[in-house]
Protein backbone atom coordinates (compact mmCIF):
# COMPACT_ATOMS: atom_id res chain seq x y z
CA UNK A 1 0.00 0.00 0.00
CA UNK A 2 2.89 2.58 0.82
CA UNK A 3 4.62 1.81 -2.58
CA UNK A 4 1.45 1.93 -4.20
CA UNK A 5 0.72 5.40 -2.87
CA UNK A 6 4.57 6.83 -3.96
CA UNK A 7 4.14 5.38 -7.30
CA UNK A 8 0.33 6.98 -8.13
CA UNK A 9 0.43 9.78 -5.81
CA UNK A 10 4.47 10.66 -4.79
CA UNK A 11 3.75 14.73 -5.36
CA UNK A 12 1.42 13.87 -1.84
CA UNK A 13 3.01 11.38 0.20
CA UNK A 14 6.71 11.50 -0.77
CA UNK A 15 8.28 13.37 1.81
CA UNK A 16 5.79 11.94 4.43
CA UNK A 17 6.97 8.31 3.66
CA UNK A 18 10.77 9.11 3.60
CA UNK A 19 10.79 10.61 6.50
CA UNK A 20 9.09 7.63 8.30
CA UNK A 21 10.43 4.37 6.32
CA UNK A 22 13.92 2.64 5.28
CA UNK A 23 14.13 0.38 2.87
CA UNK A 24 14.74 -1.91 6.05
CA UNK A 25 11.62 -1.55 7.13
CA UNK A 26 10.44 -3.58 4.62
CA UNK A 27 10.23 -7.16 4.98
CA UNK A 28 10.19 -8.15 1.28
CA UNK A 29 13.34 -7.81 -0.54
CA UNK A 30 12.02 -6.63 -3.94
CA UNK A 31 10.31 -4.17 -1.90
CA UNK A 32 13.51 -3.00 -0.01
CA UNK A 33 15.02 -2.36 -3.96
CA UNK A 34 12.46 -0.46 -5.35
CA UNK A 35 11.74 1.97 -1.77
CA UNK A 36 15.45 2.82 -2.54
CA UNK A 37 15.00 3.31 -5.98
CA UNK A 38 12.27 5.74 -5.86
CA UNK A 39 14.48 7.18 -2.89
CA UNK A 40 17.40 7.72 -5.40
CA UNK A 41 14.99 9.09 -8.20
CA UNK A 42 13.30 11.67 -5.71
CA UNK A 43 17.27 12.50 -4.94
CA UNK A 44 17.84 13.41 -8.42
CA UNK A 45 14.64 15.16 -9.20
CA UNK A 46 13.45 12.46 -11.32
CA UNK A 47 9.88 12.08 -12.33
CA UNK A 48 8.44 9.35 -10.38
CA UNK A 49 5.19 6.83 -11.65
CA UNK A 50 4.66 3.09 -12.43
CA UNK A 51 6.74 4.02 -16.21
CA UNK A 52 9.84 6.08 -15.13
CA UNK A 53 9.97 3.62 -12.25
CA UNK A 54 9.99 0.23 -14.54
CA UNK A 55 12.98 1.81 -16.57
CA UNK A 56 15.01 2.94 -14.31
CA UNK A 57 14.71 -1.02 -12.78
CA UNK A 58 15.41 -1.60 -16.64
CA UNK A 59 18.76 0.66 -16.68
CA UNK A 60 19.97 -0.34 -13.06
CA UNK A 61 19.52 -4.48 -14.52
CA UNK A 62 17.10 -4.84 -11.05
CA UNK A 63 14.21 -5.12 -13.61
CA UNK A 64 14.04 -9.05 -13.59
CA UNK A 65 15.42 -9.49 -9.78
CA UNK A 66 12.02 -7.08 -8.79
CA UNK A 67 9.59 -8.99 -10.87
CA UNK A 68 9.02 -5.60 -13.13
CA UNK A 69 6.63 -5.09 -14.60
CA UNK A 70 3.98 -7.33 -12.86
CA UNK A 71 5.15 -6.27 -9.42
CA UNK A 72 4.66 -2.63 -10.14
CA UNK A 73 1.26 -3.16 -11.82
CA UNK A 74 0.40 -5.54 -8.47
CA UNK A 75 1.34 -3.12 -6.31
CA UNK A 76 -0.85 0.02 -8.07
CA UNK A 77 -3.95 -2.18 -9.04
CA UNK A 78 -4.42 -2.57 -4.96
CA UNK A 79 -7.70 -1.20 -3.02
CA UNK A 80 -5.37 1.15 -0.86
CA UNK A 81 -6.03 4.47 -0.92
CA UNK A 82 -3.25 7.60 -0.40
CA UNK A 83 -5.67 9.31 2.03
CA UNK A 84 -4.60 6.34 4.52
CA UNK A 85 -0.88 6.76 4.20
CA UNK A 86 -0.35 7.79 7.80
CA UNK A 87 -1.89 4.05 9.14
CA UNK A 88 0.27 2.53 5.71
CA UNK A 89 3.12 3.77 7.66
CA UNK A 90 2.22 2.51 10.91
CA UNK A 91 1.36 -0.66 10.01
CA UNK A 92 4.52 -1.38 7.81
CA UNK A 93 6.58 1.02 11.23
CA UNK A 94 5.14 -1.99 14.06
CA UNK A 95 6.50 -4.61 11.69
CA UNK A 96 9.34 -3.82 11.36
CA UNK A 97 10.04 -2.96 15.02
CA UNK A 98 8.83 -6.26 16.36
CA UNK A 99 11.67 -7.98 13.68
CA UNK A 100 14.31 -5.38 14.77
CA UNK A 101 12.80 -6.23 18.44
CA UNK A 102 12.88 -10.20 17.80
CA UNK A 103 16.80 -9.98 15.84
CA UNK A 104 17.29 -7.71 19.16
CA UNK A 105 16.87 -10.59 21.75
CA UNK A 106 18.67 -13.43 19.85
CA UNK A 107 21.81 -11.12 19.38
CA UNK A 108 20.99 -10.63 23.04
CA UNK A 109 20.50 -14.56 23.93
CA UNK A 110 23.71 -15.17 21.85
CA UNK A 111 25.37 -12.98 24.03
CA UNK A 112 24.76 -14.45 27.42
CA UNK A 113 25.66 -17.79 25.68
CA UNK A 114 29.01 -16.45 24.75
CA UNK A 115 29.85 -14.20 27.65
CA UNK A 116 28.33 -15.91 30.81
CA UNK A 117 31.10 -14.72 32.56
CA UNK A 118 30.89 -11.04 32.04
CA UNK A 119 27.44 -10.31 33.81
CA UNK A 120 27.54 -6.20 33.27
CA UNK A 121 29.01 -6.38 29.71
CA UNK A 122 25.82 -8.53 28.84
CA UNK A 123 23.78 -6.49 30.38
CA UNK A 124 25.15 -3.00 28.52
CA UNK A 125 24.94 -5.43 25.74
CA UNK A 126 21.23 -5.87 26.06
CA UNK A 127 20.55 -2.30 26.78
CA UNK A 128 21.67 -1.30 24.12
CA UNK A 129 20.42 -3.74 21.83
CA UNK A 130 16.72 -2.54 23.50
CA UNK A 131 17.38 1.13 23.31
CA UNK A 132 18.70 1.16 19.48
CA UNK A 133 14.86 -0.78 18.78
CA UNK A 134 13.22 2.11 21.40
CA UNK A 135 14.87 5.03 20.04
CA UNK A 136 13.02 7.14 17.49
CA UNK A 137 16.04 7.71 15.29
CA UNK A 138 16.64 3.87 14.47
CA UNK A 139 20.01 3.28 12.98
CA UNK A 140 19.57 2.81 9.02
CA UNK A 141 21.34 0.18 7.32
CA UNK A 142 22.44 1.91 4.31
CA UNK A 143 21.85 5.19 2.85
CA UNK A 144 22.40 6.29 -1.03
CA UNK A 145 24.98 9.01 -1.24
CA UNK A 146 22.68 11.00 -2.94
CA UNK A 147 20.64 11.36 0.05
CA UNK A 148 23.91 11.97 2.28
CA UNK A 149 24.91 14.77 0.07
CA UNK A 150 21.37 16.66 -0.09
CA UNK A 151 21.50 16.36 4.10
CA UNK A 152 25.38 17.65 3.63
CA UNK A 153 23.99 20.75 1.21
CA UNK A 154 21.02 21.92 3.94
CA UNK A 155 23.56 21.83 6.42
CA UNK A 156 25.80 24.12 4.58
CA UNK A 157 22.56 26.38 3.48
CA UNK A 158 21.95 26.39 7.53
CA UNK A 159 25.62 27.52 8.21
CA UNK A 160 25.15 30.12 5.58
CA UNK A 161 22.37 31.31 6.98
CA UNK A 162 23.42 31.78 11.05
CA UNK A 163 26.83 33.34 9.49
CA UNK A 164 29.00 34.94 12.38
CA UNK A 165 26.25 32.79 14.69
CA UNK A 166 27.37 30.26 16.86
CA UNK A 167 25.65 26.67 16.00
CA UNK A 168 26.64 24.14 18.38
CA UNK A 169 25.74 24.05 22.40
CA UNK A 170 27.60 27.73 23.52
CA UNK A 171 31.06 27.43 25.71
CA UNK A 172 30.19 30.62 27.65
CA UNK A 173 33.90 31.78 26.05
CA UNK A 174 34.20 34.10 23.13
CA UNK A 175 37.73 32.77 21.68
CA UNK A 176 36.44 29.12 22.68
CA UNK A 177 33.22 29.79 20.68
CA UNK A 178 35.48 31.34 17.41
CA UNK A 179 37.32 28.44 17.13
CA UNK A 180 34.93 25.32 17.66
CA UNK A 181 31.66 27.12 16.69
CA UNK A 182 30.16 25.61 19.99
CA UNK A 183 30.19 22.20 21.59
CA UNK A 184 28.76 19.59 18.11
CA UNK A 185 26.67 16.80 18.80
CA UNK A 186 28.22 13.18 18.29
CA UNK A 187 31.55 14.55 19.58
CA UNK A 188 33.82 13.43 22.66
CA UNK A 189 35.37 16.58 24.40
CA UNK A 190 38.09 15.93 26.89
CA UNK A 191 39.23 18.18 29.72
CA UNK A 192 42.78 17.59 31.10
CA UNK A 193 44.73 19.11 33.37
CA UNK A 194 46.98 18.00 36.41
CA UNK A 195 44.86 17.60 39.64
CA UNK A 196 44.00 20.88 41.54
CA UNK A 197 44.23 22.57 38.69
CA UNK A 198 40.33 23.03 38.25
CA UNK A 199 39.15 20.68 36.34
CA UNK A 200 35.79 20.08 37.79
CA UNK A 201 35.24 24.26 37.94
CA UNK A 202 35.39 24.29 34.01
CA UNK A 203 33.42 21.32 33.76
CA UNK A 204 30.67 23.36 36.31
CA UNK A 205 31.69 27.15 34.16
CA UNK A 206 30.83 25.08 30.85
CA UNK A 207 27.52 23.23 32.66
CA UNK A 208 26.44 27.14 33.68
CA UNK A 209 26.91 28.24 29.95
CA UNK A 210 24.74 25.35 28.51
CA UNK A 211 22.03 25.37 30.65
CA UNK A 212 21.79 29.34 30.65
CA UNK A 213 20.43 29.93 26.95
CA UNK A 214 19.80 28.05 23.56
CA UNK A 215 19.77 29.52 19.85
CA UNK A 216 15.98 28.97 18.36
CA UNK A 217 16.42 28.54 15.08
CA UNK A 218 12.69 29.40 14.35
CA UNK A 219 12.61 32.55 16.24
CA UNK A 220 16.51 33.38 15.54
CA UNK A 221 16.72 34.56 19.26
CA UNK A 222 18.39 33.41 21.94
CA UNK A 223 15.79 32.17 24.72
CA UNK A 224 15.80 30.79 28.32
CA UNK A 225 16.23 28.05 29.55
CA UNK A 226 18.88 26.84 27.81
CA UNK A 227 20.37 23.11 26.74
CA UNK A 228 19.24 19.87 29.37
CA UNK A 229 23.08 18.87 31.00
CA UNK A 230 23.56 15.16 32.48
CA UNK A 231 26.38 15.63 35.08
CA UNK A 232 28.25 12.85 36.20
CA UNK A 233 30.25 13.77 39.21
CA UNK A 234 32.20 10.34 40.57
CA UNK A 235 34.48 12.00 42.98
CA UNK A 236 32.14 15.09 44.42
CA UNK A 237 28.57 14.92 45.74
CA UNK A 238 25.62 16.02 44.47
CA UNK A 239 25.83 18.49 47.18
CA UNK A 240 28.99 19.66 46.57
CA UNK A 241 28.40 20.19 43.12
CA UNK A 242 25.61 22.92 44.04
CA UNK A 243 27.34 24.57 47.01
CA UNK A 244 29.79 25.30 43.59
CA UNK A 245 27.02 26.02 41.70
CA UNK A 246 25.40 28.45 44.06
CA UNK A 247 28.17 29.99 45.01
CA UNK A 248 29.70 31.10 41.30
CA UNK A 249 26.21 32.27 40.02
CA UNK A 250 25.32 34.60 43.13
CA UNK A 251 28.89 35.81 42.81
CA UNK A 252 29.55 35.13 46.79
CA UNK A 253 32.51 33.28 48.60
CA UNK A 254 32.57 29.26 49.02
CA UNK A 255 34.77 29.77 51.46
CA UNK A 256 32.27 31.69 53.10
CA UNK A 257 29.49 29.69 52.83
CA UNK A 258 31.04 27.05 54.31
CA UNK A 259 32.05 28.59 57.37
CA UNK A 260 28.82 29.88 57.58
CA UNK A 261 29.99 33.80 57.35
CA UNK A 262 27.51 34.83 54.78
CA UNK A 263 25.58 38.22 55.82
CA UNK A 264 21.53 38.43 55.56
CA UNK A 265 21.45 39.99 52.53
CA UNK A 266 23.73 37.45 51.04
CA UNK A 267 21.74 34.43 52.46
CA UNK A 268 18.44 36.03 50.85
CA UNK A 269 20.18 36.50 47.44
CA UNK A 270 21.20 32.81 47.86
CA UNK A 271 17.61 31.82 48.45
CA UNK A 272 16.10 33.68 45.09
CA UNK A 273 18.80 31.98 43.06
CA UNK A 274 18.10 28.81 44.75
CA UNK A 275 14.21 29.14 43.88
CA UNK A 276 15.42 29.94 40.20
CA UNK A 277 17.77 26.98 40.13
CA UNK A 278 14.68 24.45 40.70
CA UNK A 279 13.76 25.25 36.96
CA UNK A 280 17.70 24.51 35.80
CA UNK A 281 17.51 22.07 32.95
CA UNK A 282 20.59 20.13 34.84
CA UNK A 283 20.43 16.79 35.82
CA UNK A 284 23.38 15.39 38.68
CA UNK A 285 24.20 12.02 39.39
CA UNK A 286 26.85 11.17 41.98
CA UNK A 287 27.67 7.43 41.86
CA UNK A 288 31.04 6.51 42.54
CA UNK A 289 32.79 3.71 40.85
CA UNK A 290 31.03 3.08 37.92
CA UNK A 291 32.09 1.16 35.00
CA UNK A 292 31.49 1.98 31.67
CA UNK A 293 29.01 -0.06 31.24
CA UNK A 294 26.87 1.64 34.07
CA UNK A 295 27.75 4.95 33.27
CA UNK A 296 26.35 4.28 29.28
CA UNK A 297 23.20 2.60 31.07
CA UNK A 298 22.52 5.55 32.78
CA UNK A 299 23.22 7.92 30.41
CA UNK A 300 20.86 6.29 27.97
CA UNK A 301 18.32 6.37 30.95
CA UNK A 302 18.68 9.95 31.54
CA UNK A 303 19.09 10.77 27.89
CA UNK A 304 15.50 8.84 27.69
CA UNK A 305 13.50 10.19 30.69
CA UNK A 306 14.88 14.22 30.41
CA UNK A 307 16.36 14.73 26.73
CA UNK A 308 19.81 15.84 27.56
CA UNK A 309 21.71 17.85 24.75
CA UNK A 310 25.07 17.61 26.66
CA UNK A 311 27.36 15.29 29.12
CA UNK A 312 29.75 15.73 31.01
CA UNK A 313 31.86 13.40 33.08
CA UNK A 314 33.86 13.99 35.91
CA UNK A 315 36.43 12.29 35.62
CA UNK A 316 37.89 9.54 33.10
CA UNK A 317 40.20 8.07 35.12
CA UNK A 318 37.75 7.04 37.94
CA UNK A 319 35.46 4.80 35.68
CA UNK A 320 36.37 1.19 35.52
CA UNK A 321 36.23 -1.72 32.99
CA UNK A 322 35.06 -4.72 34.32
CA UNK A 323 36.26 -7.19 30.81
CA UNK A 324 38.29 -10.10 31.30
CA UNK A 325 40.88 -8.04 29.23
CA UNK A 326 41.43 -4.71 31.43
CA UNK A 327 41.82 -6.74 34.64
CA UNK A 328 45.47 -6.54 34.40
CA UNK A 329 46.28 -3.45 32.45
CA UNK A 330 45.37 -0.35 32.78
CA UNK A 331 46.32 0.89 29.81
CA UNK A 332 43.27 -1.33 27.86
CA UNK A 333 41.10 -0.46 30.49
CA UNK A 334 41.69 3.07 29.31
CA UNK A 335 40.89 2.24 26.03
CA UNK A 336 38.10 0.28 26.60
CA UNK A 337 36.64 3.48 28.85
CA UNK A 338 37.62 5.89 26.22
CA UNK A 339 36.03 3.93 23.07
CA UNK A 340 33.03 3.78 25.32
CA UNK A 341 32.46 7.40 26.14
CA UNK A 342 33.04 8.07 22.52
CA UNK A 343 30.60 5.21 21.21
CA UNK A 344 28.17 6.86 24.05
CA UNK A 345 28.34 10.15 22.13
CA UNK A 346 27.52 9.03 19.22
CA UNK A 347 24.94 7.18 19.96
CA UNK A 348 22.98 9.55 21.84
CA UNK A 349 24.08 12.20 19.37
CA UNK A 350 25.37 14.42 22.16
CA UNK A 351 28.43 16.60 22.93
CA UNK A 352 30.19 14.54 25.81
CA UNK A 353 32.85 16.32 27.82
CA UNK A 354 35.08 13.87 29.59
CA UNK A 355 37.13 15.28 32.64
CA UNK A 356 40.93 13.45 32.54
CA UNK A 357 44.23 13.81 34.01
CA UNK A 358 47.57 14.13 33.13
CA UNK A 359 50.78 12.72 34.00
CA UNK A 360 53.02 13.67 36.36
CA UNK A 361 55.80 14.94 33.57
CA UNK A 362 53.72 17.71 32.94
CA UNK A 363 55.21 19.18 36.28
CA UNK A 364 58.82 18.33 35.78
CA UNK A 365 60.48 21.40 34.84
CA UNK A 366 57.27 23.11 34.44
CA UNK A 367 56.39 22.42 31.13
CA UNK A 368 53.48 23.22 29.41
CA UNK A 369 51.03 20.65 28.71
CA UNK A 370 50.57 18.63 25.62
CA UNK A 371 49.22 15.70 24.11
CA UNK A 372 51.30 13.10 25.11
CA UNK A 373 50.83 13.92 28.93
CA UNK A 374 47.38 12.47 28.41
CA UNK A 375 47.51 10.03 31.41
CA UNK A 376 47.66 5.82 31.17
CA UNK A 377 46.36 6.13 27.53
CA UNK A 378 47.25 7.01 24.28
CA UNK A 379 43.80 5.99 22.86
CA UNK A 380 41.85 9.44 25.07
CA UNK A 381 43.86 11.15 22.22
CA UNK A 382 43.31 9.19 19.39
CA UNK A 383 39.37 8.66 20.30
CA UNK A 384 38.77 12.37 21.11
CA UNK A 385 37.33 14.87 18.74
CA UNK A 386 38.71 17.62 20.62
CA UNK A 387 41.55 17.90 23.44
CA UNK A 388 41.30 20.80 25.73
CA UNK A 389 44.31 20.94 28.34
CA UNK A 390 43.82 23.32 31.13
CA UNK A 391 46.80 24.93 32.48
CA UNK A 392 48.03 27.75 35.29
CA UNK A 393 50.52 30.79 34.09
CA UNK A 394 53.14 31.59 36.10
CA UNK A 395 53.17 35.09 36.39
CA UNK A 396 55.65 37.82 38.32
CA UNK A 397 53.42 39.35 39.55
CA UNK A 398 51.09 37.68 41.95
CA UNK A 399 47.63 37.95 40.66
CA UNK A 400 44.43 38.79 42.53
CA UNK A 401 42.07 36.00 43.52
CA UNK A 402 39.57 37.19 41.10
CA UNK A 403 41.44 37.03 38.19
CA UNK A 404 44.21 34.08 37.91
CA UNK A 405 45.50 33.90 34.58
CA UNK A 406 45.03 30.40 32.72
CA UNK A 407 45.55 29.05 29.26
CA UNK A 408 42.75 27.27 27.60
CA UNK A 409 44.78 24.87 24.85
CA UNK A 410 43.03 23.56 22.49
CA UNK A 411 45.04 20.96 21.60
CA UNK A 412 43.74 18.62 19.37
CA UNK A 413 40.39 19.54 16.95
CA UNK A 414 39.37 16.76 14.33
CA UNK A 415 37.43 19.10 12.24
CA UNK A 416 38.51 22.75 13.10
CA UNK A 417 41.99 24.59 13.81
CA UNK A 418 43.96 24.82 17.31
CA UNK A 419 45.74 27.41 19.48
CA UNK A 420 45.64 28.55 23.07
CA UNK A 421 43.01 30.68 24.38
CA UNK A 422 43.41 32.83 27.43
CA UNK A 423 40.97 32.50 30.42
CA UNK A 424 41.18 33.19 34.18
CA UNK A 425 39.76 31.70 37.34
CA UNK A 426 37.75 33.47 40.10
CA UNK A 427 39.24 31.46 43.26
CA UNK A 428 36.64 33.76 45.36
CA UNK A 429 33.39 32.10 43.30
CA UNK A 430 35.23 29.06 42.10
CA UNK A 431 34.13 29.94 38.77
CA UNK A 432 36.52 30.41 35.12
CA UNK A 433 35.34 33.59 33.62
CA UNK A 434 36.26 34.82 29.75
CA UNK A 435 38.65 37.82 30.07
CA UNK A 436 36.93 38.69 26.67
CA UNK A 437 33.60 39.58 27.92
CA UNK A 438 34.35 41.01 31.21
CA UNK A 439 36.79 43.70 29.76
CA UNK A 440 33.94 44.82 27.75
Amino acid sequence: AVLGSLLLHPELVLNQVFECLASEDFFVPAHRILFDLIRTMDARRQAIDVLTVHQSLVDSKLAAEVGSPAILAELTASFSSHLNIGTYLQLVKDKSLLRHLYRACSNIVQHIVDEPQSTSAVLDHAEREIFQVTNLSLTRSSVPVSVELRRALELIDSFHRRKGKLFGIPTGFYELDALTTGWQKGDMIVLAARPGVGKTALGLTLARQAIRQRYDVEKDAWVQPGHPVGFFSLEMTNAQIMLRLLASVASESLHKIRRGELDDSALEKLRRISADAQEWPLYLDDSSGLTIHQLRAKARRMKDQYEIDMLIVDYLQLLRSDSPQARDNRQVEIAEISRGLKGLAKELDIPVIVLAQLNRRVEEGKAEPALHHLRESGAIEQDADVVLLLHRLDSEEEAPPTEIPYSLHVAKQRNGPTDKIPIRFNALYTRFEDPVRHNG
